[in-house]
């Protein structure tokens, strides 16, 4: 056996390694997804490692931190993250690989701990997919303007033109197509939106958004009677988004329980969208976001003239239909809303 002081040194930087790793992962999951269940699992999992290592005492006694060789080693990669999916890959990982040195070099020590690290590694491997489905959830959700098409103008003109300008999610809907029309302009659009590398989400038909591989799809409240959240979810997978159409808080409240991604509030404004939905108002808007911690879409009348009092709730995000298609120069349309 070697030196069981170098031994010790080992598991000592790899108990450190593992449970850095997960605390990053932790923070995630807590300050950004807001996932208690996620931020508990990895807590209990941190916990479990301090439990089988036991030694706190022998460790620091033969840790050599100024001594390490890999102490002044900062490669090229180490140096940049690009998104938030790179911060929990690189610290995923590096909990994993320290995991299995733990397994390796513990045998040395005590061989019962080799399987107790081996079932956490394993722990560890299955909440990877899980977390990283949801972090893919919510990177489709960043966006702030979303245009939502309708039969007045071109379905493919509309998600064109509002792609140029700059728009980062497109909402398909159309209560007028046949079911073969839809399915042909969600696969167009779907096509567009990837060139773009922006949202794009189907209306009411979940078996349609996922033959096109839409980020998404968006359930009305009179769809949610025969199609549960539950069960889009089966159709969709994980890794895409289901939203919901709420007009009260109530229902907002509601969505968030039975597993929504997001959810759109409205018709906040009155509009010929919904001519027989009353406005809730900014009030009513304002509630809800202060009720539930999913994100919120405000739809309903909204343009250039009252867009501020959206922002001022606190809202980041808003779809708009009748502001962009009714206006002569569609462009110069999203971008006033975009600037608002």
């Amino acid at each position: 056996m070697p030196n069981k002081g170098k031994v010790l040194r080992i598991i000592d930087a790899n108990t450190n390694r593992a449970v850095e790793g997960l605390r990053v992962v932790e923070e995630i999951c807590r300050f950004i997804l807001e996932d208690k269940k996620f931020s508990a699992e990895i807590k209990k999992l941190r916990g479990k490692l301090r439990k089988i290592v036991k030694e706190p005492g022998k460790l620091l006694k033969a840790r050599r931190a100024n001594e390490d060789p890999g102490r002044k080693l900062y490669t090229k990669n180490e140096g940049k993250r690009d998104k938030l999916e790179d911060i929990f890959a690189a610290n995923m990982k590096r909990a994993q690989e320290a995991v299995r040195c733990l397994e390796e070099f513990s045998k040395l020590l005590n061989p019962k701990h080799g399987k107790r690290f081996k079932k956490v590694r394993f722990q560890l491997y299955e909440l990877e997919k899980r977390i990283a489905l949801r972090l893919t959830r919510y990177s489709l959700l960043d966006f702030g303007l979303y245009v939502v098409t309708d039969p007045l103008r071109d379905h493919l003109e509309v998600a064109q033109k509002a792609l140029a300008a700059g728009v980062k999610a497109i909402q398909l809907r159309d209560k007028t197509a046949s079911k073969r029309q839809y399915f042909e302009l969600a696969r167009k659009i779907s096509r567009l939106a990837k060139k773009h590398g922006v949202t794009f989400i189907v209306n009411d038909y979940p078996d349609i958004a996922r033959r096109v591989d839409a980020a998404g799809v968006h359930l009305g409240q009179e769809d949610l009677a025969k199609l549960p959240i539950i069960k889009a979810r089966k159709i969709m997978g994980q890794g895409k988004i289901i939203g919901v159409s709420t007009h009260s808080l109530a229902q907002a409240v509601k969505a968030e329980k039975a597993g929504a991604d997001y959810i759109s509030c409205g018709p906040i404004f009155k509009t010929p969208s919904k001519p027989q939905g009353k406005p809730l108002g900014v009030n009513v808007l304002r509630k809800v976001l202060q009720s539930v911690k999913l994100p919120v879409v405000a739809i309903g009348g909204i343009d250039p003239a009252n867009v501020e009092k959206i922002k001022k709730t606190g809202c980041q995000r808003f779809a708009v239909i009748r502001a962009v298609l009714g206006h002569r120069n569609f462009r110069r349309a999203i971008k006033t809303l975009l600037c608002a």
